[in-house]
């Protein structure tokens, strides 16, 4: 697994000066105080489908954890990028992104290096700072974890392995207007 040096100065600005919609363009962000839990138990393929689709929805991913460095303020995820099923405001080319939380989401999280997660957000999630894009985790965010091949066989994981992979088949088309 690769380590990655996360920019701290960055993400602890991100979460100590408060955001306003209507604030200046050098203005940063604050940290959401709130967070969605990891999805949990077998999502249908309607259900998937219908929030990757959503108007509001601005980025799909299929990513790995790489690693995750905590400050007192500041939870950081590296995250590789598996595929993308619908961009976020960043470079597509870039396959690492920076996930941002508060050390109190992190159980609720419940991240783990090395797994795979289907994550989607809102634009509202994707915070600008000296011209790199991090994301939030924050209430508007999809999380779940996505069972590996093997697991995908198991019965504990394998409706929601095989909606997950359809899923995938489907976006592969993009979502239908």
């Amino acid at each position: 697994m690769k380590q990655v040096q996360l920019c701290w100065p960055a993400c602890l600005v991100l979460c100590l000066v408060v955001f306003s919609h209507h604030a200046d363009a050098g203005a940063q962000v604050q940290c959401p105080d709130k967070c969605s839990p990891q999805k949990t138990g077998v999502k249908t393929l309607a259900e998937l489908t219908h929030t990757a689709c959503h108007a509001s929805t601005k980025f799909v991913f299929e990513v790995t954890v790489e690693n995750m460095e905590s400050s007192l303020t500041t939870d950081a995820y590296n995250i590789s990028m598996l595929e993308v099923f619908k961009y976020g405001a960043d470079d597509p080319m870039d396959q690492e992104r920076i996930f941002i939380s508060v050390p109190s989401c992190k159980s609720q999280l419940g991240l783990k290096p090395g797994n795979n997660y289907l994550i989607m957000g809102q634009a509202s999630s994707i915070k600008q700072v000296a011209g790199k894009y991090y994301y939030m985790f924050d209430e508007h965010t999809w999380l779940q974890y996505w069972p590996t091949d093997v697991q995908g066989q198991s019965d504990a994981y394998k409706n929601q392995y095989d909606n997950l992979e359809q899923f995938r088949n489907d976006m592969s088309f993009g979502c239908k207007s």
